[in-house]
């Protein structure tokens, strides 16, 4: 087993994947507090969807099992929220759950400061924090890679689903052989970026994400990408037909 260490959890519905960027904003104060000790200990936070089903602990959103360790990127201060991008690198998994010192409460529209709310627990837990941290364990980068036939096949399903939206919505009109040289210039020849990547754009459900996160094998995750994008075809096809019966 690798060795495991402790970190801060980031925790939203959706997540991130690795080798990829997310602008965020942050407003709570669990949060401010979570990117201070990152910035001062210059150490990364961990970036994990919310488990589905949801459950909670002292009001706060529990982590699912996989995510991603991030370092907080481009931060600056706008009014009373914090601005940063989230930078993804390694995948790790949670094996304990450290609470955070407070339960969770409804402050309305005005949130009070960071050491308004640690005054509140300082003396019974010196070492505590308002966020929720984690004992984790990393995981290896991906074994393997993606066969250049298969990849060049995903790249172009993946190009036709972003022009079957497109048309579904009357957004731009552009057609395939608009988007296809765009995407083959971003995401040819294969690399485990543009495959994570592919994972961001494509997944959103909570199961396919999780289960692309813990792949040992770069296959595996091409797996669920392609597995997805059939399941999108289907609903789209399906959604036309009622579209055209109407």
């Amino acid at each position: 087993m690798a060795p495991t260490r402790t970190v801060p959890l980031f925790v939203l519905p959706m997540g991130i994947f690795p080798l990829t960027q997310e602008p965020l904003r942050v407003f709570e104060p669990r949060y401010k507090q979570m990117l201070d000790d990152c910035v001062l200990e210059e150490s990364p936070f961990g970036y994990i969807s919310t488990v589905n089903p949801p459950e909670g602990i002292g009001g706060w959103a529990l982590p699912s099992e996989y995510g991603v360790l991030c370092v907080a990127d481009n931060l600056e201060e706008q009014g009373s929220n914090l601005l940063f991008t989230a930078s993804g690198e390694t995948r790790f998994r949670v094996m304990d759950i450290l609470p955070a010192s407070l339960p969770a409460r409804d402050f309305g529209e005005i949130f009070p400061s960071v050491d308004e709310l640690v005054e509140e627990y300082i003396e019974e837990s010196p070492d505590g924090k308002l966020y929720l941290r984690a004992e984790i364990e990393e995981l290896p980068p991906l074994m393997g890679i993606v066969h250049s036939d298969r990849w060049n096949k995903l790249v172009r399903r993946w190009s036709e689903h972003i022009v079957a939206i497109d048309s579904l919505v009357r957004a731009s009109g552009m057609g395939l052989e608009d988007v296809l040289p765009i995407m083959e210039g971003e995401f040819l020849p294969y690399t485990e970026s543009g495959l994570w990547s592919a994972c961001q754009s494509i997944l959103d459900g909570y199961d396919d994400r999780q289960q692309a996160l813990s792949s040992e094998e770069a296959s595996q995750v091409i797996d669920v990408l392609e597995n997805a994008l059939e399941e999108k075809k289907a609903q789209m096809d399906a959604i036309r037909f009622m579209m055209e019966s109407e």
